[in-house]
């Protein structure tokens, strides 16, 4: 007979680390596994940006990260080996608490989020292997090679193929991956240097052949170094120190000098994305579903991303506390965020890597241009920080948001909730996202600036709406804005008395009058569970 378990993640990457760690910490029975025989330990993925610290910070663990890892003052974009213009990341602290690229490695994300599992009963399953999955009509059966040689069969409710570009879950579910491999080849060098880089930011510049970046990584003048391989060495399979230091001299007039080569690497970077990212019982997520160019630093940060929205869905249908269909919007709204990412990278890509004598003109003289554009005008600034970081995410479209009222100002219902600060009441000095620290829904109650709304008036509007709320299976926690929070009410730009449900992933869910009741209950209604005595035990009810 087989063994039962709610969910299967296949892959203990940071993407199905952070499914996993989401999951067993919802109290959801939960198995992961992973061919390989332990963590990885290369550093690959090495960019870590402020909307994935801010859901690791939802399960208690970016703190760890910020202070393990190597904050990103700035980007220096150089003309030549010289500095053409600095993009500094100061200034977006009103907008998030964490605001700037974090250099973090993809080995230290994997133990952290290990760690992070270590506080569940969950463990990860090395050395075990998907051999084989197959779907039924309420669940899917997979089989496995486990540590020891020995096959298992494995009845899961849901499976999670997070296991990768080569990803064996993909290929069972005979899904297309279209895209196409770069030409380009890339190396990738950590080393240690000695020269005029900054510890503190990361410096990329142009030359014929493509690019060549420099990114500061935890440790005394440690950099890891990206660039696009000579044409004449566009077949390599490996290059060595030496040769990584003929780049360096090439670009930059031998002012940069390798002390020690930690690792080098040659590949061959891909942009694709799969047809599906849903069949039946079975979800991709993370390099399964897509792979990008590394322009941006994107593509760890996208699967989290990916992990995380479905994860909290997925705990609320298990235990029944939503329907079924909420799992719909996972598709719906990730497909399109990861479209955007495919795009945006795959476009940054091309032109730091073309070397046609149109394109090099470009590189060389035009981007300098552009940078000191941007760098001129804070608007500017302060957008490439949103569009790189990625908290311009939103699911306005989604299956799972309550249409917004038109006309309506400020963030509607699919965007990501607004950063800020109490001034007044129990939470003052606090900022709003303290509140959200664990994998509940909050229901935000904006008393508004009218003059009109009266402290009782406040206390009614409060009453009645915890009263709707808690005929609800799933937790749904109420807190209230008093008239006093001036800088929270035009954050969130509401006059009137307001009402904002924030999701686990903290994106806006429902946005409506406080007044009026019936469309929060019309959007509830449609997506979730009504209260009973029932009470979820492992998996059984």
């Amino acid at each position: 007979m087989a063994t039962t378990t709610d969910v299967l993640v296949i892959g203990a990457g940071p993407t199905g680390l952070m499914a996993a760690n989401l999951l067993a910490r919802n109290g959801v029975r939960v198995r992961i596994v992973d061919k390989k025989d332990s963590p990885t330990e290369e550093t690959r993925a090495i960019v870590m940006h402020a909307k994935t610290l801010e859901l690791l910070g939802k399960l208690g663990l970016a703190d760890q990260a910020v202070k393990e890892g190597q904050k990103l003052n700035a980007l220096r974009v150089l003309n030549e080996g010289k500095s053409a213009r600095v993009l500094s990341f100061e200034g977006e602290s009103a907008r998030t608490p964490y605001p700037f690229p974090l250099i973090y490695t993809q080995d230290q994300t994997e133990h952290l989020l290990i760690q992070g599992l270590d506080q569940t009963e969950v463990r990860v399953e090395w050395n075990t292997e998907l051999l084989n999955m197959e779907q039924a009509a309420t669940s899917t059966q997979a089989t496995i090679r486990c540590a020891d040689g020995s096959q298992e069969t494995i009845e899961a409710r849901w499976i999670i193929g997070a296991d990768g570009a080569h990803s064996p879950v993909r290929h069972t579910l005979a899904l297309g991956f279209e895209g196409e491999t770069y030409k380009q080849a890339l190396f990738l060098a950590d080393v240690d240097l000695e020269g005029n880089l900054e510890d503190s930011e990361a410096s990329i510049g142009f030359m014929p052949l493509g690019f060549l970046a420099f990114f500061p990584m935890p440790g005394k003048r440690r950099f890891r170094a990206v660039g696009v391989l000579p044409l004449e060495w566009k077949d390599r399979d490996a290059i060595t120190v030496d040769e990584v230091q003929q780049v360096f001299d090439t670009y930059r007039d031998r002012t940069i000098q390798i002390t020690k080569a930690r690792w080098i690497s040659v590949y061959r970077t891909h942009h694709r994305m799969c047809e599906r990212f849903r069949v039946g019982h079975v979800f991709l997520v993370g390099d399964a579903a897509h792979i990008h160019s590394p322009a941006g630093g994107q593509g760890m940060n996208t699967g989290v991303g990916d992990a995380y929205n479905l994860a909290w869905k997925l705990a609320l249908v298990i235990k029944g506390q939503a329907q079924p269909e909420l799992l719909d919007s996972y598709e719906a709204e990730r497909m399109p965020f990861a479209r955007a990412i495919l795009n945006g990278s795959d476009k940054a890509f091309q032109v730091q890597a073309m070397s046609q004598p149109f394109v090099q003109q470009l590189k060389m003289f035009g981007i300098p241009l552009l940078f000191r554009l941007v760098t001129s005008f804070a608007p500017l600034r302060q957008r490439a920080f949103w569009l790189v970081s990625q908290l311009w995410t939103s699911y306005r479209t989604s299956p799972a948001v309550a249409p917004t009222e038109s006309g309506k100002e400020g963030s509607r219902a699919g965007d990501r909730a607004p950063y800020g600060y109490f001034e007044v009441g129990a939470n003052a000095g606090k900022s709003v996202f303290s509140l959200f620290t664990d994998m509940d829904h909050h229901l935000l109650l904006f008393a508004g600036s009218r003059a009109d709304t009266t402290d009782i008036h406040l206390q009614e509007m409060e009453a009645s709406t915890r009263s709707l709320i808690e005929a609800y299976a799933m937790p749904i926690q109420l807190h209230t804005v008093s008239k006093g929070n001036v800088s929270l009410q035009e954050a969130y730009e509401v006059e009137a008395p307001t009402l904002f449900l924030v999701r686990p992933d903290g994106h806006i869910a429902y946005r409506g009058s406080a007044q009026d009741l019936s469309s929060l209950r019309t959007y509830l209604d449609g997506l979730f569970i009504k209260s009973t005595q029932d009470e979820y035990i492992g998996g059984v009810r």
